[in-house]
């Protein structure tokens, strides 16, 4: 059981990602700028863990450890905007499958780029022809669905 959940929380965290995108696109609907629609969900997000942080009583980042931080890290929220305002892009054209199978082939091509540089501190892996070989028909496969 106890290796089946991460495969849980990782199925999880694919749902709530294809929920995002039909969600901002009916914001940006509602609010009339891409942009209006990020700044509101980032606001959400920090209203929430805010929340989240009072309740827990988990204690905030000290200035020291933000400044000990590399500063390549500071990326991962410019990264977190770019998502947003992509999906809103992307989500009425190719529809909610399409988009997410479309953000799956990329963040695996991607992955396994990191994950053989050890990108972003993480431990080096190398690229098998077994794990190219997923990549390649998770990339036919988003083909299909996007050009169905």
């Amino acid at each position: 059981m106890t290796a089946l959940y991460p495969v849980f929380l990782s199925l999880l965290a694919g749902i709530i990602i294809a929920a995002q995108g039909p969600i901002y696109l009916r914001m940006t609907e509602g609010l009339g700028h891409p942009l209006s629609t990020t700044l509101l969900a980032f606001s959400t997000a920090t209203f929430v863990l805010v929340g989240l942080h009072l309740v827990s009583r988990t204690p905030f980042p000290t200035l020291g450890q933000i400044k000990d931080l590399p500063l390549w890290v500071w990326v991962g929220g410019i990264l977190g905007i770019c998502v947003v305002l992509l999906s809103i892009a992307a989500v009425p054209r190719l529809g909610a499958a399409g988009y997410i199978v479309a953000v799956i082939a990329g963040q695996l091509a991607a992955s396994l780029i990191f994950d053989q540089t050890g990108a972003f501190g993480l431990e080096t892996r190398a690229i098998t022809w077994q794990a190219v070989a997923g990549v390649a028909l998770i990339g036919a496969g988003a083909a299909l669905v996007i050009w169905r």
